[in-house]
């Protein structure tokens, strides 16, 4: 291809990527959004509307993903809610609730009385009904130029593959180089049913990471055109940090990893992944078990926020 019949198709995969952001999001503070999302938006309900009885009903209602989406009540605070129910049954009163670890009076009050509004916090689904139902497998990618790792992962939880994929060619600084090298990812990567990669315009671009954060999102860029007309959606790492629990800084990959060897071992209470032998042992034989790590967290992670929750 001729170096200007190069750029040009550069530039329109590139542009065609990125105008598929929200017009707005620029002008919002402290929300980190997916390229593929519609906008954040919250639902109020007017405080006149909502008695204790109803809010209490919707704490024994509610599931995993709906009381994650309620304002103040986070990973922890939900799984201890659903842990009470399976134990105890339904909660009788607001009171009873309070004996839950972080459930104080003062919060009971914010989630009613806060500006007059109880706040709900909805995140669109990245996928439509349809596709929920109908999805057999998915494909989850951990972006990186040295250490691109993928999770292929079906329905029932069983690792149909797991990889780690080096590409010492693909410098940051060609971009011709960079796409030929997307040609042959896409050529490696099994069929499934939605690819999920990690949001890599989530990386801050400052710093020591301003020379690696642009090139990944150029990568994200490639890859969400190549896999076309596939569904394609990116999920931001701070999503299956908060989903996980996961220690922030570089504690945050020793629990990642640790959460992999629970799974391995039968020993996570959350979730039952099927693999085989050889990957187990590949994986606990390798030195930089990271990048297989997010990217099999990052797969549970959807599964559970947008398969199995609905």
């Amino acid at each position: 291809m001729a170096p200007k019949s190069f750029a040009n198709e550069i530039m329109k995969t590139t542009l065609g990527y990125f105008q598929r952001r929200p017009a707005t999001w620029k002008n919002t503070v402290g929300i980190s959004r997916s390229p593929y999302c519609m906008p954040f938006h919250s639902l109020r309900f007017s405080s006149s509307d909502l008695s204790h009885n109803e809010l209490l009903e919707r704490f024994n209602m509610f599931n995993k993903q709906q009381l994650l989406n309620m304002k103040g009540i986070g990973q922890l605070k939900a799984n201890l809610i659903i842990d009470y129910r399976k134990s105890n049954g339904s909660f009788s009163s607001l009171d009873q609730l309070q004996q839950l670890r972080g459930f104080s009076s003062k919060l009971i009050d914010r989630l009613l009385k806060s500006e007059n509004h109880l706040s709900i916090r909805r995140y669109p689904p990245l996928i439509d009904q349809d596709l929920r139902k109908s999805i057999q497998s998915i494909v989850s990618i951990d972006l990186g130029f040295k250490n691109f790792a993928y999770v292929h992962i079906n329905r029932e939880l069983t690792l149909l593959d797991w990889r780690k994929l080096c590409f010492p060619t693909m410098t940051s600084n060609s971009l011709q180089t960079t796409y030929e090298n997307v040609i042959g990812i896409r050529r490696t990567l099994p069929a499934a049913d939605v690819y999920v990669i990690e949001q890599a315009s989530a990386i801050p671009h400052h710093g020591a990471s301003f020379n690696t954060g642009i090139p990944l999102r150029i990568l994200e860029a490639f890859l969400y055109c190549v896999l076309q007309p596939n569904k394609v959606v990116s999920m931001n790492a701070k999503t299956v940090q908060s989903y996980f629990n996961l220690s922030k800084g570089p504690q945050k990959k020793t629990d990642a990893i640790n959460k992999v060897l629970e799974l391995m071992n039968g020993k996570s209470k959350c979730h039952n992944v099927t693999f085989t032998n050889q990957q187990i042992s590949e994986f606990t034989s390798i030195t930089k078990k990271d990048d297989l790590s997010d990217c099999l967290l990052q797969a549970l992670t959807f599964y559970d926020k947008e398969v199995f929750d609905f």
